[in-house]
């Protein structure tokens, strides 16, 4: 007697919604993980790019016996250096595999203006240079917020960099007194008491407190949020130099610790910086990477720093561990960072 065989039973509706839900738990799970995972792999290769700058500045030292200038200016009054406005990353292209690019801006005998009116130059500043930029940050390849070259023949943008050096522990200044030989500071208001200045030549003899406890690079992110949740810019750094204005070449290719990690500043005014929440971070250092930003230190190594570390944002130096990290001779003691 023949029996005809049962058929296989499908998925009711309600057995399907389940599968649909364990496999949504499943994403919601494994998502971050994998987020965490890619983050990791971002913060890896921005502590590579550090451990690279690091390496072109030990080099630069032992060819020139001084770390390159922060950036150039003038040597003496009523004159200005042929070299003017390059910034201290141009000066370690040779380390970095970027000897074809130094000797096409011709950086020894012609001025950063010069240089970016002339077409050919303006768009070979204008490629992007991997190893400055962090893979975290969101920003453009092109800085379009610090533009250079103000009148001549008008503003230009070239190479953003997520990386800028460290040039006082609580405000930005420039030498005032001309002097080729060594580093000369404000004769009035506070000394730019980091590594880098206006015609800098530092050499690691002057880091009194030590190579481990002092600051040499560190991040600062395109944009960030504010605590309202609005956007706050702070513009990243130029990989070039900057334009014959002073405030602009400071936070071009400077920072320093009056505006705390991943900070607008709040309560800090004057000098430059503007109301609380606003756009004080250009000043300061900040990253993507939750909960801090990456430093060089002097001697070559990198720290991922919290931006709850100890800083008293003010115009003074005080006695607090990352103004104490971003001074070469305070002198101070510097606890757990």
């Amino acid at each position: 007697m023949y029996v005809p065989s049962k058929g296989r039973r499908g998925f009711t509706l309600i057995e399907l919604l389940v599968v649909i839900a364990i496999i949504a738990i499943l994403v919601a799970l494994l998502l971050p993980a994998v987020q965490q995972a890619r983050e990791a792999a971002r913060r890896s290769s921005c502590k590579n790019n550090l451990k690279q700058l690091g390496l072109a500045i030990h080099n630069y030292h032992d060819t020139f016996n001084t770390f390159p200038p922060g950036y150039v200016r003038q040597f003496s009054t009523g004159t200005t250096e042929a070299a003017s406005f390059w910034g201290w990353q141009t000066y370690l292209f040779p380390q970095m595999e970027e000897s074809a690019l130094f000797d096409a801006m011709n950086v020894g005998n012609t001025q950063l203006p010069n240089a970016l009116a002339n077409a050919t130059s303006l768009n070979q500043m204008g490629q992007p240079i991997g190893p400055l930029k962090c893979p975290s940050d969101s920003g453009p390849d092109i800085n379009t917020r610090t533009q250079l070259n103000d009148t001549v023949p008008a503003a230009q943008s070239v190479a953003t960099t997520n990386y800028v050096a460290n040039n006082s522990s609580f405000g930005l200044d420039t030498i005032t007194s001309p002097n080729t030989q060594q580093p000369v500071f404000f004769e009035t208001g506070a000394n730019a008491n980091g590594c880098f200045w206006q015609n800098s030549k530092l050499q690691f003899r002057d880091m009194t407190d030590g190579t481990s406890n002092t600051i040499v690079l560190g991040e600062r992110s395109w944009e960030m949020n504010n605590p309202s949740g609005t956007k706050r810019q702070c513009d990243a750094g130029v990989v070039f130099g900057a334009n014959s204005g002073e405030t602009r070449n400071l936070r071009a290719v400077f920072a320093s610790g009056r505006v705390g990690i991943n900070d607008s500043g709040s309560g800090i005014t004057g000098g430059g910086l503007t109301a609380p929440d606003s756009d004080n971070c250009q000043y300061g250092y900040s990253s993507l990477h939750k909960g801090g930003a990456q430093f060089m230190l002097a001697d070559g190594s990198i720290r991922f720093i919290s931006e709850n570390i100890n800083n008293n944002p003010s115009t003074a130096h005080d006695n607090v561990v990352f103004e104490n990290l971003l001074s070469r001779n305070d002198g101070n003691v510097i606890g757990e960072f």
